[in-house]
């Protein structure tokens, strides 16, 4: 596709300019219109070097490389400080067929991160709370970047890191110890753990001393106390099921699993480091690292000899260091999170690990209702993620029986379809802005949502399944309509994308590219039949739906979105 393309087109650019290749092959970029070529070499840094305008350089480059044209370059045009590369359209849609042909499950793949581990932290539940639809950014941005760094060829491991530990669960503890006979842990074990959470917090409102109560639970339970760390990973046994299921339904995984409580017996071997490094004072009481350029410091010992957030978040970064032998380690958690990893990563730099350059906070806004404000939930005023998916799919389930009764498969499919729409709603943003729900929108099968592309992914493969034959070993020669050269050139970019995506963390990127390839699909669609009597053009408009089909099943892939074969 348009790498080898690029890798190419360097090496002869850079030997008839007497340029450096890599230089060359980092400058090539796409065009901002396509009609001005598949490929442009920006030339301005050349350009006062040599006391020329970029635009009289560009002219008389582009004149000199025109002298002998390049392979499979039909034209080339100096356009104000560019040069332009439009390439034969017959050599364009035999790169992209050989590379669906030749790279299969790889295609769009690079070999960048080869030999590099990445560890991404992602989802990160609150043990014996359910996830709120709050918690589904976390965990589908987290495992879209996941599968976006396997593209670019990182060893990665996806890291579920729980909140698994704090006073909450000596308050949970104490609860259970004395209200467990008033709830349904036999048939409802998570709805009972979750609603006897809300009846605590409400309680302890007027009973402050359920606070004392659930202080010293927590006292036995990080005193090693049996019967309390009995309960308590009752708790997490509870959690980890009613969660695997949701992780299940979006086709989540994780390589480690691991909670706050696993550093535990790290945290003073963490601290003495720190002592060691010389960067730990005493302030008020407290054990803290001062950063030059953040304030307040970061607080890693409280005056009341606890440890905190911080604490825990250094000595799992270490051990993920030197344990794990992390390259790279992306930590998929809120915007509100920020100072917080600013504190941390800016403590690791201080005591000297130059790996901390290597970590990267990637931050995300809300998920916003309209009806309903920032979730607490403590106070059991939440949207759960379960419930956003249940009334998706239901709706979904609804449309097919309106539309398409007889569908095959219909429960499946609306699963389908249902998840693909959440998820792909919340991807086609940019993380770092706000999401505001609108159900509408999400589940609209003719704007920009997922259905709408999983729509497109079963319109090709319908193509095929008509087509009913094997595949010319060979890609067609020539395209007759401008719409079919449109949608054959924005295929070209899938690499380039998957590429921009790792690098900037934005699995939005992915989204808004399919969202670009299905709009020139369907106008190819609208301006040319595809089955017609002519076999030699029907074969040539079949090789690019194929094509098509492929980069949109494997960005969805990457998206972590379903792709139904019938809708």
């Amino acid at each position: 596709m348009i790498v080898k393309m690029r890798n190419k087109l360097a090496q002869e650019v850079s030997q008839k300019l007497n340029l450096s290749h890599e230089l060359v092959l980092d400058l090539l970029e796409r065009p901002k219109s396509l009609e001005h070529g598949e490929l442009a070499l920006p030339i301005f840094r050349f350009a006062k070097p040599l006391a020329k305008s970029p635009t009289v350089l560009a002219a008389e480059w582009a004149s000199k490389l025109s002298e002998n044209m390049p392979f499979g370059v039909q034209n080339i045009t100096p356009v104000s400080g560019f040069i332009n590369f439009l390439f034969e359209p017959a050599y364009v849609i035999e790169q992209i067929f050989k590379s669906v042909r030749e790279e299969k499950e790889r295609l769009g793949y690079s070999d960048i991160g080869k030999g590099k581990k990445l560890l991404v932290e992602y989802s990160s539940p609150n043990v014996a709370k359910p996830m709120s639809i709050g918690h589904l950014r976390a965990t589908v941005i987290g495992q879209a970047i996941r599968n976006v760094s396997e593209t670019q060829g990182f060893d990665v491991v996806g890291i579920n890191h729980l909140g698994d530990w704090g006073i909450q669960f000596g308050k949970l503890a104490w609860a259970y110890d004395n209200w467990k006979s008033e709830y349904n842990f036999e048939e409802a074990p998570f709805d009972a753990l979750f609603k006897m959470y809300v009846r605590f917090h409400a309680e302890e409102e007027v009973n402050p001393q359920l606070g004392e109560f659930g202080s010293e639970y927590f006292r036995r339970l990080e005193s090693g106390d049996s019967h309390v760390r009995g309960i308590w990973r009752l708790f997490l046994d509870i959690s980890l099921k009613e969660y695997q299921g949701l992780y299940d339904l979006l086709g989540v995984r994780f390589d480690v699993v691991q909670g706050e409580a696993f550093y535990n017996d790290k945290l003073s071997e963490t601290v003495e480091r720190l002592k060691n490094k010389g960067v730990l004072e005493e302030s008020e009481g407290a054990q803290v690292v001062f950063l030059d350029d953040l304030n307040p410091p970061c607080i890693v010992i409280k005056s009341d000899g606890s440890s905190l957030y911080a604490t825990r978040d250094l000595a799992s970064a270490i051990y993920r260091k030197e344990v794990m032998r992390g390259d790279i380690m992306v930590y998929v958690v809120g915007m509100e999170q920020s100072l917080h990893f600013q504190q941390v990563f800016g403590v690791l730099k201080k005591m000297g690990y130059d790996w901390a350059e290597n970590l990267h906070h990637v931050a995300f806004g809300l998920y916003r209702f309209k009806d309903i404000g920032k979730m607490s939930t403590r106070k059991g005023n939440v949207i759960f993620m379960r419930d956003v998916f249940d009334k998706a799919i239901a709706e979904v389930r609804s449309v097919i029986q309106q539309k398409n009764p007889d569908l095959e498969n219909k429960e499946a499919v609306a699963t389908q379809v249902g998840v693909g729409a959440i998820v792909f709603n919340d991807l086609m943003n940019d993380r770092v802005k706000n999401v505001d729900f609108d159900w509408q929108r999400a589940l609209d099968f003719e704007g920009d949502s997922g259905p709408y592309v999983q729509y497109s992914l079963v319109r090709c493969k319908s193509v095929m399944r008509k087509f009913a034959q094997a595949l010319p070993e060979s890609a067609p020669t020539e395209l007759s309509h401008a719409s079919e050269y449109a949608l054959l050139r924005e295929l070209l970019y899938l690499p380039d994308v998957f590429s921009a995506a790792y690098r900037q963390f934005k699995p939005n990127l992915v989204a808004q590219y399919l969202l670009e390839v299905c709009r020139k699909l369907n106008q190819f669609y609208h301006n040319c039949k595809i089955l017609t009597d002519d076999l030699e053009q029907t074969k040539s408009r079949v090789v690019l739906v194929h094509c098509a089909e492929r980069v949109l099943d494997q960005g969805l892939r990457v998206l972590g979105v379903p792709r139904p074969d019938h809708m």
